[in-house]
């Protein structure tokens, strides 16, 4: 792993999510090294030569900079997301603590806060987090398949972990939210997350197919022909055939919709039909 140490001159910039807002990102890379992160666009930008996963560059003047930027009233009343490309809980922030002094730095600013993250580090900052009024953590969270967990998101925290640490902010007061996606064949069961985030105290989740622009899918491609052979073939044309596509992703949006009324978490799906854009809601 490679560990930089950089400079940065802004640290809030425009969040592309549906919703807009703003985001944040302490980290540049990131070592949780999940085959699928379709963060790894961001090789475009950072001349990185490293495999996405290999490389963090950590932005240590990031907290003095937001200090500087938060003095403007612009971010007054909106969403300011942390860790939109990076994970904000990766190992590098137990030493780092870059994170943690975003948030005293936001802790008295009018904004609205999501953290996104796939790390029980999270709870190191539950002091800290019950301060806001407005925040809450978004947990990614698609299998309970931990061999599948292990084999495509090497690096971060187990299904047990997460749960226990949405369990542990929700019963502190904090809102927690589950982001189901991507949603996999074979490896993604609503009817038995859905059951454990019940019992974690999540009170929304959202769900996104798999965005299979770019190399997004060559890691996971070498995972399931080393691991998962019998399954290859149908991955890859569920992935790459457009009607395939959709069949299937039609279906999985029924399962979720059914997992939604049985344990009573809303859902908001976010799945595309092949490369050409949003399923109408």
């Amino acid at each position: 792993m490679k560990i930089r140490e950089i400079q940065c001159k802004s640290a809030i910039g425009k969040c592309g999510f549906p919703g807009g807002g703003w985001s944040i990102n302490p980290y540049v890379g990131c070592e949780h090294a999940c085959e699928y992160c379709y963060a790894r666009f961001m090789k475009r930008f950072t001349n990185h030569e490293e495999p996405w996963g290999e490389f963090v560059d950590v932005r240590v003047n990031i907290p003095e900079v937001l200090k500087k930027e938060l003095k403007s009233d612009k971010y007054k009343g909106e969403t300011i997301y942390i860790g939109t490309v990076t994970d904000p809980y990766q190992q590098a922030e137990k030493k780092y603590k870059l994170t943690r002094k975003i948030l005293e730095e936001l802790v008295d600013y009018p904004t609205s806060v999501s953290i996104l993250t796939k790390s029980d580090l999270i709870l190191r900052d539950l002091d800290l987090i019950k301060k806001f009024k407005k925040i809450d953590v978004n947990f990614t969270f698609n299998t309970l398949d931990e061999q599948w967990r292990k084999r495509v998101e090497p690096n971060s925290s187990t299904s047990k972990e997460r749960l226990n640490a949405m369990k542990k902010l929700s019963d502190e007061g904090v809102s927690v939210y589950a982001m189901v996606g991507p949603y996999w064949p074979f490896f993604t069961d609503p009817e038995k997350i859905f059951k454990e985030l019940k019992k974690a105290g999540v009170r929304h989740a959202f769900s996104e197919s798999f965005n299979t622009t770019g190399s997004n899918f060559v890691g996971v491609e070498k995972v399931l022909k080393k691991y998962y052979s019998d399954k290859l073939v149908r991955m890859k044309e569920i992935f790459f055939d457009s009607n395939l596509f959709y069949d299937f992703y039609v279906e999985a949006e029924q399962k979720l919709k059914d997992a939604f009324k049985r344990y009573n978490i809303p859902v908001t799906i976010y799945f595309r039909t092949g490369h050409t854009g949003k399923f109408k809601r």
